[in-house]
């Protein structure tokens, strides 16, 4: 694989970057959170510090899944650019599904956002361009067989 990275490709690392750096700060906030003085003055102080902490383990662990694709998109490996995909697509499917939940009479346009957001990077990484630098000559050539069979 060449190490030369067309300008399609830089776009998809700071895409991807800036996606997972997001994806990192969120487990972060939820746990900053835990230490305000509102959180735990409130009524149920105990029982909502427990929440932020679940929700941070339950949003942290995609966000490390996602750091690791990252590496492997950046290293110009197939099987980053499998898992950034595989990643991306999952965190959208749960936005369509938060979106669909609650009904098509009760859409949270925020919601929508964040499902087109985190569908911006999954479609330049289906881009032709983008796909062949990390596919290469891979996925288009069978192994020669060295030997006769049968």
């Amino acid at each position: 694989m060449s190490t030369k990275r067309s300008g399609w490709i830089t776009v998809v690392l700071v895409l991807q970057f800036l996606y997972v750096l997001v994806m990192l700060a969120l487990p972060v906030y939820l746990l900053v959170l835990t230490r305000t003085s509102e959180t735990r003055s409130g009524p149920d102080a105990a029982e909502e510090i427990s929440g932020l902490r679940i929700a941070a383990a339950v949003v942290g662990a995609p966000a490390l899944v996602a750091l690791v694709a990252w590496f492997g998109l950046w290293k110009g490996k197939l099987w980053g650019w499998w898992l950034t995909v595989s990643t991306d697509l999952g965190l959208a499917g749960v936005f369509v599904y938060s979106l669909i939940d609650d009904g098509w009479k009760n859409v949270e346009w925020d919601v929508v956002a964040l499902t087109f957001v985190a569908m911006v990077p999954v479609v330049y990484l289906l881009l032709p361009k983008v796909r062949k630098f990390y596919w290469g000559e891979r996925g288009t050539q069978l192994p020669a067989c060295g030997g006769v069979i049968g």
